[in-house]
């Protein structure tokens, strides 16, 4: 495979309210020859100032380097148990000083996809989406219940929630992990069109030009472009 990585943080506007994290800390991307992983910060802000003092950036990189070892290391064990692993070791990692059970410690929106045994594995939680084209077919799979969903201190709800799939890999011609936040996101057809001619840098351009049509600011943009040799 083929990987590109690209990460935008949006605008540079001041957090919205206390312990919001700033742009350049609402979204990640790890990535390899056959398994990707797409962090993005959840709803749920420190507004109070308390829960967690590491921050939503350590957030987004811990969760995101565990699931991404775990996917890797484990091929044979399903999407949803590497992130119930990936959830309670980065929660382990907090220490004592943290309360993690408090409303607004840092969550994550969590896309991943793996390659194995001649499939391709995904799992979407959250708000990003997973991008297939198999033949001339697109495809996006998402998680219905959107922002209302996110990683947090929680194992088993992580797993629960999740929305899980795999897909034959002989016809998969691009893949791609997707995540602008709440808002709206490109039709599957259309994206795809656009990565497949223009890469990462023609998607994000494309939805910048929309986000100012309708006049809001930019979003965290972050997406992982998988292609077959």
């Amino acid at each position: 495979m083929l990987v590109e990585v690209l990460t935008d943080p949006g605008s540079s506007a001041p957090p919205l309210s206390p312990g919001e994290p700033r742009p350049a800390e609402r979204v990640f991307a790890l990535a390899g020859p056959e398994s990707a992983v797409l962090t993005a910060a959840g709803s749920a802000y420190r507004a109070d100032g308390t829960g967690c003092g590491h921050g939503t950036g350590w957030f987004l990189r811990r969760l995101a380097a565990h699931l991404l070892t775990r996917i890797v290391d484990r091929p044979e064990r399903p999407l949803r148990d590497c992130l119930a692993d990936a959830v309670a070791e980065t929660a382990a990692l907090h220490g004592g000083r943290c309360d993690l059970a408090r409303h607004g410690a840092p969550t994550a929106s969590v896309t991943a996809v793996r390659i194995a045994d001649g499939r391709l594995d995904h799992l979407v939680l959250g708000t990003g989406a997973v991008l297939l084209r198999r033949g001339p077919a697109s495809h996006a799979a998402t998680d219905p219940a959107g922002e209302t969903h996110a990683a947090g201190a929680r194992p088993a709800a992580a797993a629960a929630d999740a929305v899980c799939g795999s897909t034959p890999l002989p016809d998969v011609r691009t893949v791609a992990l997707l995540d602008v936040g709440a808002g709206p996101r490109p039709e599957p057809p259309m994206a795809l069109k656009i990565l497949e001619q223009a890469g990462l840098p023609g998607l994000l351009a494309h939805v910048r030009v929309d986000e100012a049509h309708r006049s809001v600011p930019y979003k965290p943009f972050g997406a992982v472009l998988l292609r077959p040799r």
